[in-house]
């Protein structure tokens, strides 16, 4: 073998150590994003920890918590700090903050928690089953949730004329539009009482005055159902017949509240961002709809209304507060 042949060949040798190595991939990470809080009251962060925790994620390690606190306009900044932290999967909370991030990217996967929109109508997935694009995760059926809510109000009133529609506007106007249409439809007149705090109930109830004849349905927000105590506290304070989604409202002094057992349905979105993860397409990962809804009914504040509930409404209670 010829001299510089050989210290060519010794010179390869050198890096073969190196070329032999495999690649290290960077851990996959999730970014968490809520338009309100991550502090240790968020319900919804309460249900979710666990789940994650339990698939291997560790907060501050391949798991970042993002909130914007109440400030909405923070949400376009918050996503771009997740993005670059190098989260491969978002899971965010909330109508305002889904349209935020769909709005910065189209390539990083999302999983949306969002309770409000219409996902098709929406543009957000080409269709429940095939979403088609950079988005998946949770939604509603609005127009048969909205009529739901109004069966069983009217059930529990049987002489409401008139619903007052609590509506927060950052949530878009699927499930506002949903429950006008159903409201008509039960030959009940709507209005709506616009909310972009839950410090505002008191003050929209006390507008109304004693209009008679009137329920009031709070439509979803992650804004506005927290904390929950402040529904009931104006609705009794005022004495309307008040109907929530959220269960810990209906505890606290609403009347009546129907809605998703969330305890088994939120989980969903962390076992989607995992599954993306681990090579799952959005585009192909149908929207979850929850299979389970529950109906809680507050007979004490009922009693504190002067209304009698109807055994046959009581029966189908998954939880009578006496």
């Amino acid at each position: 073998m010829k001299r510089r042949d050989f210290i060519a060949l010794l010179g390869g040798t050198a890096t073969w150590p190196f070329a032999a190595r495999p690649q290290t991939k960077a851990p996959d990470k999730i970014g968490y994003l809520h338009p309100v809080s991550i502090g240790v009251q968020s319900h919804t962060l309460g249900i979710l920890r666990p789940v994650w925790q339990k698939l291997g994620y560790v907060e501050g390690e391949n798991l970042f918590l993002r909130s914007a606190a109440e400030d909405l306009s923070r949400l376009p900044t918050l996503v771009a700090e997740l993005v670059g932290l190098g989260a491969s999967v978002l899971i965010v909370a909330g109508p305002a903050a889904v349209k935020a991030t769909v709005q910065a990217t189209k390539t990083v996967p999302i999983v949306a928690i969002d309770l409000e929109t219409d996902p098709v109508r929406a543009g957000l997935a080409a269709s429940v089953n095939r979403p088609g694009g950079n988005v998946t995760g949770l939604f509603l059926d609005q127009p048969s949730l909205a009529g739901k809510w109004l069966q069983l109000l009217r059930e529990a009133v049987p002489n409401i004329e008139r619903v007052a529609l609590i509506w927060d506007p950052t949530t878009g106007p699927d499930q506002l539009n949903a429950a006008k249409a159903a409201a008509w439809a039960m030959r009940l007149e709507p209005f709506v009482l616009e909310l972009r705090t839950s410090e505002g109930f008191e003050a929209a109830f006390r507008k109304l005055g004693s209009e008679p004849k009137t329920g009031i349905i709070q439509l979803g927000s992650p804004v506005l159902v927290s904390p929950p105590s402040r529904l009931g506290e104006a609705s009794l304070k005022h004495r309307f017949p008040t109907m929530s989604f959220f269960k810990p409202q209906a505890k606290a002094g609403a009347l009546m509240s129907y809605g998703p057992n969330l305890e088994r349905y939120y989980p969903r979105a962390a076992i989607l961002a995992d599954k993306i993860i681990k090579g799952a397409r959005p585009a192909e990962l149908p929207i979850e709809q929850p299979d389970r809804f529950e109906l809680v009914i507050n007979l004490k504040t009922a009693k504190t209304l002067g209304l009698t509930v109807p055994p046959s409404l009581l029966a189908r209670a998954d939880e009578v507060i006496e």
